[in-house]
């Protein structure tokens, strides 16, 4: 089964100096290792980047967030309003281990009851590489417009299914593909 996907290419890059989508790791472009990545789960792979003209070169379409300064509730926004389908596979440009078993295993556990479906992993939900369902941000519109919420308050209000770590672990045993590179110090 295959899933659109949007990737989330737009954040300021504060602490590593520079756009993270660019930053070489292991010689290539993260935003191309994450392409790679999705691409063989993917109907569709839409960029959404705040400035699109940087990122056209990779063929795929990219859009502008349609509400700015929201972060990556701006990302999933735009993905909604520009990408058809009932669910959306949203995943952030700083993951550049993530594997095609990765993605693959969580797309087949998309089934799951929940506006959203998003691994965990030490507890923690991972927002920025997770499944959310058309329909997910309506309740949350007038707040977003207002910009009186962020990412991390919608994620916790939204009802949700996880993949467990050890689930996850069976594939990527040392859970690689979860790692976000945020400065220059989480580089190799």
């Amino acid at each position: 089964m295959k899933i659109p996907f949007a990737i989330l290419a737009g954040g300021k890059s504060r602490r590593m100096g520079r756009d993270k989508a660019f930053v070489e790791v292991d010689g290539t472009p993260m935003i191309e290792r994450v392409i790679a990545a999705v691409r063989p789960g993917a109907s569709t792979i839409t960029l959404i980047a705040n400035e699109p003209e940087k990122f056209k070169k990779f063929g795929y379409p990219v859009f502008a967030d349609t509400i700015a300064g929201m972060g990556p509730l701006s990302g999933l926004v735009t993905a909604f309003e520009v990408i058809d389908g009932n669910r959306i596979f949203m995943v952030a440009c700083d993951m550049p281990y993530v594997s095609p078993e990765i993605v693959e295993f969580i797309i087949k556990c998309g089934d799951r009851p929940g506006e959203a479906l998003m691994p965990i992993i030490g507890g923690r939900e991972q927002g920025l590489m997770a499944i959310y369902r058309r329909g997910t941000l309506e309740r949350f519109m007038e707040r977003i417009e207002k910009k009186d919420i962020q990412f991390d308050e919608f994620r916790r209000s939204i009802t949700k299914s996880h993949v467990e770590e050890e689930e996850l672990k069976l594939i990527d045993p040392a859970l690689r593909s979860f790692i976000n590179v945020n400065c220059p110090d989480d580089l190799p």
